[in-house]
């Protein structure tokens, strides 16, 4: 077994780029060790060279394939160790003229961005479920609230991805209740498929990395918002109620906001 039974391991989908990448190497400087999940095999032997030497594990496959996720959550099991924290980040955006693109376009967004994280989620989960405890990030965004032109797969499988998310965390409240799910919606990032004025990865990946170490079941069902929680919305009558009983109002948990680590002679 690669991985010290005292060490954790987490598992990253979409960990060959972007904020994948990032989370990859940032997770493995805080000793974990990291199993990561991308099509591309050369490009998960450059996250490899990013990471610190003997914390990256690189498995080459799609998420869309259920039958390999769950081949791939087994051997980690056995041959890395008991996997503590699934990221599921995986992700493709592909615009398009839904009027004139064949539907297959569309569906391939659901396949990869929604599918694909019921796929390893239900592949690990029963590992996590034996023992009592884990982590599980779902990596969402308000794509599917607001859609913008030439978006139509991204933002439906978008929307999906929030609702799988909610969903999940209703299915282990009360049976598995230190199975922690936490919705992240990290916002638009400097990356190949964000903008160039957005987040840059690394900061973004310093707080991914600090929500996925903390497993207080206080998270979960929460969603964070960059680095900080949306509180859910309070009615008038609540408001009115919390008032005369002076007592105050909910506030929201706030992420480290120090400055991303600099990893392997890079920086944001």
């Amino acid at each position: 077994m690669i991985g010290s039974s005292r060490r954790k391991v987490a598992v990253i989908t979409g960990a060959s780029e972007g904020l994948g990448q990032a989370l990859a190497r940032q997770m493995t400087t805080r000793g974990v060790h990291v199993v990561g999940i991308a099509r591309r095999a050369e490009a998960l032997a450059a996250t490899a060279q990013m990471c610190e030497p003997d914390l990256f594990t690189a498995w080459p496959g799609d998420v869309v394939d259920a039958a390999l996720m769950r081949e791939i959550a087994a051997r980690t099991e056995k041959d890395v160790g008991p996997v503590s924290i699934l990221v599921n980040n995986a992700i493709i955006y592909q615009r398009a003229d839904f009027l004139t693109t064949p539907a297959e376009h569309a569906c391939e967004h659901l396949q990869i961005n929604c599918c694909g994280q019921i796929n390893i989620t239900a592949a690990v989960l029963p590992f996590m479920v034996a023992r009592g405890r884990g982590r599980i990030i779902n990596i969402t965004s308000f794509a599917g609230e607001t859609p913008l032109p030439g978006s139509l797969g991204y933002s439906v499988s978008k929307a999906a991805t929030r609702a799988f998310s909610h969903a999940l965390s209703v299915e282990l409240t009360l049976r598995i209740p230190h199975v922690v799910v936490t919705e992240w919606i990290p916002g638009v990032m400097h990356t190949r498929s964000g903008n160039p004025d957005g987040i840059c990865a690394d900061r973004a990946a310093a707080w991914g990395t600090e929500l996925a170490l903390d497993n207080s079941p206080q998270l979960h069902g929460t969603t964070f918002l960059r680095n900080r929680e949306l509180l859910p919305p309070r009615s008038l009558r609540t408001r009115l109620k919390d008032a005369l009983l002076l007592k105050p109002a909910p506030r929201p948990r706030v992420l480290a906001q120090g400055d991303p680590l600099v990893v392997k002679g890079k920086s944001s």
